[in-house]
Formats: structure tokens, sequence, C-alpha cells
């Protein structure tokens, strides 16, 4: 080969190498170039603080922020009770059928539903039969056209953690040594060994009868029986739970956490927790502060309701001895915190409601049965 030849053949070989360092280079560039205008089109979009002079990306911020206000109003939705879903988990032994019946009497006439749920026996659940009964109350409502209300034997239950609107819960509480008493004489009535009420005492073992002995709910107590005694740190079925909620701590007898969970859920889901020796005050309170459901209960309860169902037990006696009730007072001590507190809060809505210049109902039934629609037994000895 002649140098002339193989100088030219060199010359191309170098223009191709320059031709394809140029391409690459062009290449990278655009690359380059469309990275940065991707990221300020993106930039542009997810702009919050924008100009009067353009409209365009006004458009675009208010709709970047529209997902996040909707959002922030559905947790917000969420977080309230719903005003249209009463939940009466009902504490047993405190007058809670009596209260049952009134609502299946106001259905008809103030325009909701009432709907009793099964499963009762199980009060404290596990995760698993908690989402089964939230997503039981949740399709309940929505094949309703109508406010519904629930009652059942459970403890608090918290919707919200189940992504769900919580109902509006609703109770009625028993001063503990009457409620105690009641539970007692209850278990000796009822032959069902299955029922929870009779359960309430620690497994150990009970004492063989005297000879002397009657069987009565002070001797039990005098002799600090299992079936009627309480013991700090154990675990009973109380008034507590239902308000707590299903941790394990909420069943442990003078718990001070629990009491202060209670405490909160009151504050939060209960706006009326009833007491039923201030019956008159529970009514008022009710149909003052739910009145879509509780609309006309006091001319209900007084002048028409003169024989309403109950757990009739005709021997129980009518009152415990102080003796007895100062050792009950002394064992369920955190049980009596709670309960005070509850009818503070009750007579303070009630007091605030007088007040204001709202009508009041003469009537009055004492647990003493005193001043009672005629037909009526004493409170204390009927339910």
């Amino acid at each position: 080969m002649s140098p002339p030849s193989l100088l030219a053949r060199r010359r191309s070989g170098h223009s191709r190498l320059l031709l394809c360092a140029a391409l690459a280079t062009t290449a990278w560039s655009l690359v380059v170039l469309h990275l940065k205008i991707s990221e300020a089109r993106r930039g542009a979009s997810a702009a919050v603080v924008v100009g009067p002079d353009h409209p365009t990306s006004t458009e675009a911020a208010r709709v970047a922020r529209a997902p996040t206000r909707s959002m922030e109003e559905g947790r917000m939705s969420a977080a309230r009770p719903s005003d249209h879903v009463v939940f009466f988990n009902r504490v047993p032994k405190a007058g809670g059928e009596m209260l049952v019946l009134l609502l299946q009497w106001l259905q008809g006439a103030n325009g909701f539903r009432h709907v009793r749920l099964g499963g009762g026996h199980v009060r404290r659940l596990s995760r698993l039969q908690q989402e089964d009964l939230v997503e039981e109350v949740t399709m309940a409502v929505r094949r309703q056209a109508v406010p519904v209300s629930f009652d059942r034997h459970v403890y608090f239950l918290n919707f919200s953690r189940f992504d769900r609107q919580s109902p509006t819960f609703i109770n009625l509480v028993r001063d503990p040594a009457e409620k105690a008493l009641s539970r007692y004489y209850y278990a000796r009535a009822t032959a069902n060994p299955r029922n929870p009420d009779l359960k309430a005492a620690p497994t150990q073992a009970t004492p063989r009868r005297r000879p002397d002995d009657d069987g009565s709910f002070e001797a039990c107590v005098a002799e600090q029986r299992a079936e009627c005694s309480f013991a700090a740190g154990r675990h009973y079925d109380l008034a507590i739970p239902y308000f707590c909620g299903h941790e394990e701590f909420c069943t442990e007898l003078d718990n001070e956490r629990a009491l202060s969970v209670a405490m909160d859920n009151v504050e939060r889901y209960f706006p009326v927790v009833g007491v039923l020796e201030e019956l008159n005050a529970t009514l008022a309170v009710l149909e003052s502060t739910l009145s879509y459901f509780f609309k006309g209960v006091q001319r209900l309860y007084f002048d028409e309701l003169l024989e309403p169902h109950k757990n009739r037990n005709r021997k129980k006696p009518a009152e415990i001895s102080p003796g007895t009730r100062s050792k009950l007072e002394s064992s369920l001590r955190l049980e009596y915190v709670f309960h005070r507190w509850l009818r503070s809060r009750l007579l303070r809505q009630h007091g605030s409601r007088t007040s204001e210049g709202a009508p009041r109902i003469a009537k009055y039934l004492g647990p003493d049965g005193t001043k009672r629609p005629p037909g009526l037994g004493p409170v204390g000895n009927s339910l």
C-alpha cells in the first residue's frame, strides 16, 4: 500500500471517531435536557404558592391540595361519633332491660329502628371478634334507611381502630354494692351456669355452708366467699370494662389505668351515661341530648309504662346493711370512684338543662320505690 493511501485511510478513521463522539455528546445533552424539563414540570404541578398571573398553576395547586383535604375530612368524620347510630353496650344488672324496652317502644314514634344483637354471653372479645362485630353493626346500618340503635352486653368497642365511624355510645350504671347484691340473687334464681353473670368471682374453693347459714348475701360477704368477695388484681365483669374495652387490664380490679381509660372513653364516646339511682335525671338528659331517639321518653315511662319488663326476684332483700356496704365499698374502691364520677357528671348535665328553663318531670322513681307510678315495683328488687 502506498503512503498516500495509508494516510487517507487514517484520516477517514479519525473522522469517524470524531463523529461518534459528537453524536454521543449530543445524545447525552438531550437526556439531561429531558430530565430537567420533567423535573420542572413536576415542580410546577406540585407548587402550592403561586402568583396571580398564572391561573393554570393555581388550578393545578387546587387540584393537588384537594385529595389531602378530603383525606383529612375523612379522618375527622371517622373520629366523630355518628349522630344517627346509638349503641347501648349494656352493663348487666343495672336496669338495662327497662331502657331497651323504652327504645323498642319509641322506635315507631321517633322514626328509627332498634336492633338487638346476639352474642351477649361473650363480653370480652378477641381482635377478630371485635372486627366481626364492627362489620355486623356497619352492615346493619347500611341496610336500614333510618337511624338505628343497637344493644348488647359487650365491653366498649373502639370502631375507629377498624377504620369505621363510631356510633354514639350510651349506658346505664348502678351502685356497685346493689349490683353485686342483684347478681348474687340472680345467680340463685337462674340455673344456667353458662351465663357470664354467674362467673364474676375468681376461681377458688368455696367454704361449705354452716348449718345456720341462711344463704343470704350478708352471710356470703361476711364469710368472704368467692362468689361475693372481690380481691384487687383479680379479673371481674364489673362496670369499668364496659367503658374501658377489651384489653386484659380493663377487667382487673383496682387498676388505675383501666379507670383512666374508661373516663377518657366516656368523655369522648358517651354523651350520656345514666345512673339507675338517678332515673329521673337519666331520662331527662337522654331526652335532651339524644332527642331523635329519646323524644317523649319521660312521658312514656312515667305516664304509660306501668309494668316494664324486669328480671324479677321477689326473695331479694330490699337493702344492704351498713356493715356489708362498707366492706363492699372498700373492696370495690375504684368502681365506686367511677360510679360517683358518672353520677356527678349526670347531675351536672341535668342541672345545666334545668337551669336553662327546660320542663322537668315532677315524678321520681327512687331505689326504695317511693313516688313511683302505679304498678311499678321497687327498682332495687326488680332489675
